[in-house]
Parts: C-alpha cells; sequence; structure tokens
C-alpha cells in the first residue's frame, strides 16, 4: 500500500464578518483614539484636569483658540469654574470630538500633547481602575455585560462567574474581587476587544475616579510551605516582595479545607512590621506533640496559628491584604498569592509530605496553579529545614520573558513592548505566542493576487472571497501531529491539535492529511473545531483514490468563534473488512480578531 497526501482547502462560510477598508464613523480619520484604549483615557484625563486651561490648550498643545475656548466652556459649565456641580467633563473621544471646532487634527494634538507629558501612564492608570470598578461593581450584572457594554455572552458569564465565587451570589464570603486586569484578562472568553469594550463603557460611565489614588496593595507572597509528616510539621512562610516595611495586621491568611472554594480557617498575620525582602513564619504550634514538630521547624517558627495552619497534601493557601484588619478575607480584601487554587480541590493529595520553596516570584492569585515558580523536597530530605526563615532567592531558572515570536505563559509573559496572545480558552494548552501589538505600515489594506501584502503580511480572507485584507505574519500558524493513528475497521480515530499564538477567530483553513488505507472509500473525514463546530472534509467519495490534489469545501465552522484550542480530525472506516493508519495531519489557519 502506497501513502497518499490529500491537501484540503476548507473555505468555509463566513459568518458576519467585518467589511476590509470600512472608514471609522465621525470626523476622526486615521490615525484614530480608539473607544476604550489607554491614548482615549489618556486625552480625557488631560482634557478634565483641573491645570488644563485655555491658555495650556491655545498655546501649549496648541488648538485653534476656537476649540481650545469651546472645550473648557463646555467642561466648566454654565459657571465657568471647574469643580462645581454644573461641570461637564468629558466621558470618551466622540464626546470630546461633539465640541465645535474640534475634529480630528486637535484630537491628534491632544494625544501628542499627553503622550509627550506623561499623560499614558494617568491614562493607564485610570483606563485600569475604570475597568476594575465596572467589573467589581454590584449593579455590574450579566445582563449589562452582556447587553450593555457589550461583551460576547460567555465572557460576561465568565466574569460574573468568577466575581461572585462558588455560591453565586455577590456580597458574600467566596467572592473574588478581580484585583488587577492581568487576572480579569486570564478569564475564558476575555481578550483585548473585551477589555477594550469594557473601558469604553466604564469609562463613559464613571467607573474608576482616580482623582483620589487608593491605598496601594501589599507586595507580599508565600515564599515557603511545608507539609511534613506528623500533625503539627505544617509551615508556611511570608515575604514582603515590596520596597516599603509592611504592616503585619495589614495581612490576613487563610485555609481552604477540602471542598470549600472560600476560606475555612482564617487568622489575622502577627503584630508589628516586615522590612523590605524579610519572611515571617506562621506554624500550627511551635510546642513538642510527642514526636514533633520537627525542632528546626519550631525554632523558625515566628507566630503560631493553630487550625489555621492544620492543612494537608490537598488543601489550599491563600495569602491576602486585610483591609478592614478583622482576620477574615472580606469582599474588599485583594488576594495577595495563593498556594493552589482556591475554587477546585486537587483530585488527589498532590501536596503531602513534601517541601515547597518559591524560587520565582510571579504571585499567583487564580486559576490553575503550577508549580513551576517551586523547588520540591521530600518529608525527610525537608526534616532539617535549613532555609526555613531565610529570605529566598529566586534563583530556580525561573523562565524568562519572551521574545517576539517566542511561545510564552501568561504567568511569565513576554518582553517589554509585546504581549503574550492565543493562549487556548479551553484549556486544552497554557501557552501563547509573543506578538507585537502595533501593527505595521499595510495592515488592513485590500489585497489580492495582484496586489500583494507586504513582506512579513498574509492576504486573509483570500480563500473565501478570492480578496482579503491584509494581517500581520504571526496571525497565520501550521499546528502538525506526526503521531500514527490506528484506524479501526468500522470505527472511528479522532486525534487532536492544540492551535494557540493566533488571534481570535478563523479565517483561511488547510488541512493536509497522510492515510495508509487500501479502500479510501470507505472513509469519512470531518474536521471539528475548538468549539464543537464539524465541516465534513471528505464522505466515502471516489476522488480520495485519486492523486494529490487541494480542494475546497462547504462546511459549518463559524468564522466569529474561538480559534485558539484544541482542533480533531475525525476519521471513520463506514466499511467492514479493511483497517489502515492515519500516518500525519496539519492545520494551516490564517486568524483575525473579531
Amino acid at each position: 500500500m502506497r501513502a497518499k497526501f490529500i491537501c484540503l482547502l476548507v473555505s468555509l462560510a463566513a459568518c458576519a464578518v467585518e467589511t476590509p477598508g470600512a472608514d471609522p464613523a465621525g470626523d476622526l480619520t486615521f490615525p484614530v483614539v480608539t473607544e476604550g484604549s489607554v491614548e482615549e483615557a489618556a486625552v480625557l484625563a488631560f482634557v478634565n484636569d483641573a491645570a488644563t486651561t485655555v491658555t495650556v490648550l491655545d498655546d501649549e498643545v496648541p488648538l485653534d483658540a476656537r476649540a481650545a475656548t469651546n472645550l473648557v466652556a463646555r467642561r466648566d459649565g454654565a459657571d465657568g469654574v471647574w469643580g462645581t456641580a454644573d461641570d461637564a467633563p468629558f466621558v470618551s473621544i466622540a464626546d470630546l470630538d461633539s465640541v465645535p471646532w474640534v475634529g480630528s487634527a486637535a484630537i491628534d494634538a491632544l494625544l501628542a500633547h499627553a503622550r509627550a507629558n506623561g499623560w499614558l501612564d494617568a491614562g493607564a492608570d485610570q483606563r485600569d481602575a475604570a475597568i476594575l470598578g465596572l467589573v467589581n461593581d454590584a449593579t455590574t450584572t450579566l445582563a449589562v455585560l452582556d447587553d450593555e457594554v457589550p461583551l460576547d455572552a460567555r465572557a460576561a458569564t465568565n466574569i460574573v462567574a468568577h466575581r461572585d465565587g462558588a455560591d453565586g451570589v455577590f456580597g458574600t464570603g467566596d467572592d473574588r474581587l478581580f484585583a488587577s486586569v492581568a487576572e480579569l484578562d486570564m478569564v475564558p472568553y476575555v481578550g483585548p476587544s473585551a477589555l477594550d469594550a469594557l473601558a469604553a463603557y466604564a469609562l463613559a460611565h464613571g467607573f474608576g475616579d482616580v482623582t483620589e489614588p487608593p491605598a496601594a496593595t501589599p507586595c507580599a507572597l508565600i515564599s515557603e510551605v511545608v507539609e511534613a509528616g506528623g500533625n503539627y510539621n505544617k509551615a508556611v512562610e511570608i515575604t514582603n516582595c515590596g520596597d516599603a516595611p509592611l504592616e503585619l495586621a495589614d495581612l490576613g491568611f487563610c485555609l481552604v479545607r477540602n471542598d470549600d472554594t472560600t476560606c475555612s480557617d482564617s487568622v489575622s498575620v502577627g503584630v508589628g512590621t516586615l522590612a523590605p525582602g524579610a519572611v515571617h513564619v506562621l506554624c500550627r504550634s511551635a510546642r513538642e506533640h510527642l514526636n514533633d514538630p520537627f525542632p528546626l521547624l519550631a525554632q523558625a517558627c515566628d507566630q503560631e496559628v493553630g487550625t489555621a495552619a492544620s492543612f494537608n497534601g490537598d488543601d489550599r493557601l491563600v495569602l491576602f491584604a486585610d483591609t478592614d484588619r478583622d482576620g477574615f478575607l472580606g469582599v474588599a480584601d485583594p488576594l495577595l498569592d495563593v498556594f493552589g487554587d482556591m475554587a477546585r480541590r486537587p483530585t488527589d493529595t498532590v501536596w503531602a509530605d513534601q517541601r515547597f520553596r518559591r524560587c520565582d516570584p510571579a504571585p499567583h492569585v487564580a486559576g490553575p496553579f503550577r508549580l513551576d515558580g517551586w523547588t520540591i523536597t521530600g518529608r525527610y530530605e525537608g526534616s532539617v529545614y535549613d532555609d526555613l526563615g531565610v529570605p529566598p532567592v529566586y534563583d530556580c531558572a525561573a523562565p524568562v520573558p519572551g521574545a517576539e515570536g517566542e511561545d510564552c505563559t501568561r504567568e511569565v509573559g513576554c518582553e517589554e513592548g509585546l504581549r503574550c496572545e492565543g493562549v487556548p480558552f479551553d484549556g486544552s494548552g497554557d501557552l501563547g505566542k509573543c506578538i507585537d501589538p502595533v501593527d505595521a505600515p499595510g495592515v488592513g489594506d485590500t489585497c489580492d493576487p495582484a496586489a500583494p501584502c507586504a513582506d512579513g503580511q498574509l492576504c486573509a480572507g483570500s480563500t473565501l472571497w478570492g480578496n482579503g485584507f491584509c494581517v500581520p505574519g504571526w496571525m497565520a500558524g501550521r499546528f502538525a501531529s506526526t503521531e500514527t493513528v490506528a484506524i479501526p475497521e468500522t470505527g472511528a480515530a479522532e486525534p487532536g491539535l492544540v492551535v494557540y499564538g493566533l488571534a481570535t477567530v478563523p479565517m483561511d483553513i488547510e488541512v493536509v492529511v497522510q492515510l495508509d488505507h487500501p479502500r479510501r472509500t470507505d472513509l469519512r473525514l470531518t474536521l471539528v473545531d475548538p468549539n464543537g463546530s464539524e465541516a465534513p472534509l471528505w464522505d466515502r467519495t471516489p476522488e480520495l483514490e485519486a492523486t494529490d490534489r487541494s480542494f475546497a469545501l462547504e462546511g459549518s465552522i463559524a468564522r466569529d468563534d474561538m480559534v485558539n484550542g484544541e482542533w480533531h480530525l475525525r476519521v471513520e472506516d463506514l466499511v467492514s473488512g479493511e483497517t489502515g493508519t492515519l500516518e500525519r495531519w496539519s492545520l494551516f489557519i490564517v486568524s483575525r480578531y473579531d
């Protein structure tokens, strides 16, 4: 039998694809300050600042005197005084653009001035504060996120489920308020477009006022965990990872036991201060109970916390900022670090009889827990506890942030200026690709065989429409499996491939298959995307016996559903009498942002 290659080019009907090359609405022309962006927040922060007078706008930006006068007049209200009840601060770029004599040139000048004078940092802070203020607000319901923002219904559902905790009720003890935009970005179906939509809505509705900066969240980590043999060989070391002394009373510690999803036992962390880089050791008991605790563990203990440290190999440990100093994790208390996943009990006592020493300072507060940033020793090796109570040294060759084009994780991230994009939404993998989020010239231009894209770009959609639009090269990728898979007689094989590092939705899809089967007309091939949608590739047709070829086929894989995740190729043998193998298969996908 001779193996044959069949190249299958899946050109599926597009669903509600945006028309390439459409102009943005309103008076603005490219380069445009997009709604919900850091640039929008920076411009709004500048024009809404009390120090931004007509003179500043007219002479320093500079704007046309009529634009400067109209901006201040609109902002300050009828009494002409900023800071009074009739003020009307600007809430969006569109709001700004509605002022007479303000157009694209004026907005470009305002952005240039804001960028040159440090307002982008203030804008980023305001944008993040607005997003967090919105998603953590009791009035932000699923209906608000789904219908008014609006988000994809799955993103809205996942945000509310994360925030409200296991009981699904906001304002109870198991709530998990978002402590950062990075934590929000880890929620399935939340990505750049969702964050932009949240920012636009939040800024327009007055969330995240940062005129009075909130108190800084303490920087503290769980730097060592001891879960050794016996009932009392339990210890947790806490490190001040910040640059200023910490009041220990501002910290709380709790144990999440068994199937609980919120704190089962809580305690305030000590009294006094903890110097930068210093450690504080909590233990169940420092007093002798039969043969434990081990003497060196007892010597290192700074604070006995009793049952709050009575943990086993499947319990989770939580360090939080105790803002009201009541010793309990409340709705307004940010999580600082979690050993494990509060919402999920491990399937076994995976941490039993071991000692864990942190060697990567990146905190973990939510989602799947990984031990990549910890060194592990067994119970008896750890009984000397020679480093318990000693400030940690982050020397475990922690992963280095990725360069452009390299694999990345959200925990480690990428080099400055790059973003970790395309981590699968379905949990099939934790890798993305480091990409440059700034589009090169030519991205978005229309393209066809007679007018190709610039170097480093591809023409997306050409298999759908004959022409398309240019996208960065990182939005395309080939993913292959060389594993030989048996095709059982009158049975099916369905191997998977994890696609990652792309944008959000697929455009062009190419499948290449190598089969070894004596009677290929017995076979049906179906492509299944990560969302469960299917596209038939071949169904017992004679052409599968023919020479290698490419072809296009209609199907039902949507062009507005998630591309990153596990794809499957289902190979069914529908007639008895012969068996064969799938030798290898691959996917080539060109993606875009939804």
